[in-house]
């Protein structure tokens, strides 16, 4: 074979060669065009309500057929053990990418570096001030970043029985204006049988951390929990005014009492006049008691304070660790947007915390729902840090003043030392 006949069967073998590597890629090219996308998936925690648990799974329905390629795995857990496995998961890096806290955690969830941040493209902080009420947002940020938006908003109120109001003689359209009030009328309001016995209390304290939680946070002029100085004030002499006041109601003149009809909704069987608690209270009375006559006004205050209420809420929030975490702020934005704010209004009874809503007169259209607007408005965000811990030690000085008359002095002294202890071992972590 002469040298050009070689040459010329040579280039046709590369061409040959060439288009077949050719082909091959693309038909590599073409497979991975084909390949779909890798579905994201969001999983979500939060504990189980029976009423707001419907709400966020019919919410990630809506969210996942307005995001292709993006699918938001919601679990509700049991309350009594959500926090533990929380805490375990976070430990171990397994827990959800979204998940549900109270607003009192967050703080200590932060400086613990578990949650992050609000990326700016998703919501800026400027736009979080401007959309939220100020008190719902507080305690998730830190150094002009936000670490959760609001969910769960509760104030609370005062839910006065007409019937039994009227019979101690007064008018449910003029509630108690102060403390002082308030004390008298709830001693109008009691009734006790002829060897002493309790037959309806003034003040169903049921839900005891409504009342010394209110009361701390109307008597004092500034913080009742100071993390900036790793302490409460409670203890001071405007702390010791509250708790000698929760004295003298129950101790003093036994306006209830926890051995009266333990462990009942006294309020709700028409057994209390007086009844502090979250407005979302007015769904179990629909429930349990239809016919009950009752008004919501705004819980009194001390003499010379300004009127206030306390507010509380729980935060959605984005792990740290998740590997989706845009899209999990998208999810976490959706769940906090005006959307989902009016089916969980509608459907769970929970409270606005746009601002924009409060001005939606449809929301509020009797005047008990006004008062719950207008609670709305003086609401100051609790400071606690942390949640169970917390009431655990201000449950035990209301018992050691109630039940086991200890001086009012010694049982805050004790209980301050025991939650500055605790404040001080959760932010040196």
């Amino acid at each position: 074979m002469s040298k050009l006949k070689k040459s010329i069967s040579l280039i046709i073998v590369l061409m040959l060669v060439l288009t077949m590597v050719a082909g091959c890629a693309g038909k590599n090219n073409n497979t991975e065009a084909s390949k779909p996308k890798e579905e994201i998936v969001i999983r979500h925690w939060q504990h189980h309500h029976e009423a707001r648990t419907p709400v966020v799974k019919e919410l990630a329905e809506e969210f996942d057929k307005n995001h292709p390629g993006i699918k938001v795995e919601v679990e509700a857990i049991p309350y009594d053990s959500y926090f533990d496995k929380l805490t375990t998961s976070l430990s171990s890096k397994t827990a959800a990418d979204v998940f549900q806290i109270s607003a009192l955690q967050a703080q200590e969830m932060i400086q613990g570096g578990y949650l992050q941040p609000m990326p700016e493209k998703v919501m800026s902080p400027e736009e979080i001030k401007n959309t939220f009420l100020d008190w719902t947002i507080s305690q998730a940020e830190k150094d002009g970043k936000y670490y959760g938006l609001p969910t769960d908003v509760q104030t609370l109120v005062l839910f006065i029985n007409n019937d039994l109001y009227k019979k101690a003689g007064y008018d449910p359209k003029n509630p108690p204006k102060d403390w002082d009030e308030f004390l008298t009328q709830a001693k109008k309001g009691t009734i006790v049988d002829s060897q002493g016995k309790l037959q309806q209390a003034g003040l169903d304290t049921r839900y005891k951390w409504a009342v010394y939680t209110l009361f701390m946070y109307q008597m004092l002029d500034g913080k009742v929990v100071d993390l900036a100085n790793k302490k409460v004030n409670y203890d001071s002499p405007q702390g010791l005014e509250a708790w000698n006041y929760i004295k003298k109601l129950m101790v003093d003149e036994k306006i209830d009492s926890p051995s009266f009809m333990t462990g009942q909704f006294k309020f709700e069987l028409g057994k209390a006049m007086f009844y502090i608690n979250h407005p979302v209270t007015v769904g179990r009375i629909k429930k349990m008691a239809p016919d009950l006559n009752y008004t919501i006004a705004l819980v009194p205050g001390p003499k010379g304070h300004e009127p206030i209420t306390i507010g509380h809420n729980w935060l959605y929030v984005v792990n740290k660790d998740s590997k989706n975490s845009e899209a999990a702020w998208e999810w976490v934005k959706f769940m906090a947007s005006k959307e989902a704010q009016l089916k969980f209004i509608e459907k769970a009874g929970d409270l606005p915390s746009m601002k924009s809503l409060l001005e939606q007169d449809s929301l509020f259209p009797d005047d008990n729902a006004k008062v719950v607007r207008e609670s709305l408005k003086n609401a100051v965000p609790t400071q606690e840090l942390g949640e169970d811990d917390v009431n655990n030690i201000r449950d035990e000085i209301w018992t050691k003043i109630v039940l086991q008359q200890s001086s009012v002095e010694d049982a805050v002294k004790h209980g301050a030392e025991a939650e500055n202890a605790l404040i001080n071992k959760k932010l040196s972590k």
